[in-house]
């Protein structure tokens, strides 16, 4: 599947790429932990985890750190390996083992006309969404 404006689906390295970038940071705040608290939703009715709070309170830096952790894209054992999310018993069981979905709807794609149509192509499991 590809990746456009509006989504990175199935498996892609993008959010790998982007939440490097975020540890790079010499301001970076280890927040792994939180990976922990979603854990208990994989094995669940509710396997599909929505990341949502106010703008501008770091959706999109958590999204990215969720998905290249569990995705399986690319490995990232030596990036999560130096933070707290590595002290958890559940740590290398779930490490880049998981299909992720990534969608973004923060914005319509511009071959959308509504956000009901982008949502239909979703459905419809087109490869190309928009």
């Amino acid at each position: 599947m590809g990746a456009g404006k509006m989504g990175i689906y199935l498996n892609r390295t993008s959010p790998y790429k982007k939440y490097s970038a975020v540890v790079s940071d010499e301001y970076f705040v280890d927040k792994t932990l939180l990976i922990n608290e979603l854990i208990p939703a994989l094995g669940s009715e509710r396997r599909v985890i929505c990341i949502t709070r106010p703008r501008r309170s770091g959706k999109t830096v958590m999204a990215n750190m969720a998905a290249a952790f569990f995705g399986r894209a690319q490995d990232s054992s030596v990036m999560f390996g130096r933070f707290n999310i590595a002290s958890c018993s559940s740590y290398s069981r779930h490490l880049n083992q998981h299909d992720v979905i990534f969608i973004d709807f923060s914005r319509i794609p511009r071959n959308c006309r509504s956000y009901e149509q982008y949502i239909e192509r979703i459905q419809a499991g087109s490869a190309v969404i928009c």
